[in-house]
């Protein structure tokens, strides 16, 4: 099998190339309502290529649990403070971030990457990825903030304003430092 990448996949059989159908959200929604895959976190659609996410251990857990923690007890209730949503970004980019926050007046269903105030990765095995192409379609999608939490290097990565090219250079805060929220003026977090 070759995947140069999910617009241009190709699977060989038998001496003959193949280009797997891609999927959207849609598909997704349908195969899980038929039973096919899982409710709840398992899958992202990533330009119309079903990925399998990895399974969370107890770091992992135990940080978002204390941000869910955090989010809930500091923010108004005018903020909708959801862990991991299925964010439907295109008709080819459905995305589960860890925690999402958006305005608590739009439908979950109805979130798009300018809704999401901040999208937050809590990334232990997964930083690669989460650094490179979730914050490339992230950026592509219009969401403004997107912070990956690197628990093995202690650090929390900023990404902030994306433009054509995805976002600029994150800014890199080390544990144990305030992080001001970009969307309620005189909240921080501490990781």
């Amino acid at each position: 099998m070759v995947y140069p990448d999910a617009m241009t996949a190709l699977l060989k059989i038998d001496d003959l190339d193949f280009a797997p159908p891609l999927l959207t959200g849609a598909d997704v929604l349908a195969m899980t309502r038929a039973g096919i895959l899982p409710e709840g976190r398992g899958y992202e659609l990533i330009e119309g290529v079903l990925v399998k996410m990895a399974a969370q251990n107890s770091p992992h857990v135990a940080m978002i649990v204390d941000l869910m923690r955090f989010f809930i007890e500091t923010l108004p209730r005018s903020y909708a403070v959801a862990p991991s949503p299925s964010l439907f970004l295109s008709e080819r980019v459905t995305l589960e971030p860890d925690i999402c926050i958006y305005g608590q007046d739009i439908d979950s269903a109805d979130v798009r990457g300018p809704d999401i105030l901040l999208a937050i990765e809590v990334s232990d095995s997964t930083l690669r990825y989460d650094m490179g192409k979730k914050a490339r379609l992230y950026a592509a999608h219009g969401v403004h903030d997107y912070w990956v939490i690197d628990l093995n290097g202690g650090t929390v990565h900023c990404h902030a304003g994306p433009g054509e090219d995805g976002y600029p250079p994150p800014r890199a805060v080390p544990f144990g430092q305030a992080i001001p929220l970009p969307f309620v003026s005189g909240a921080a977090l501490t990781v």
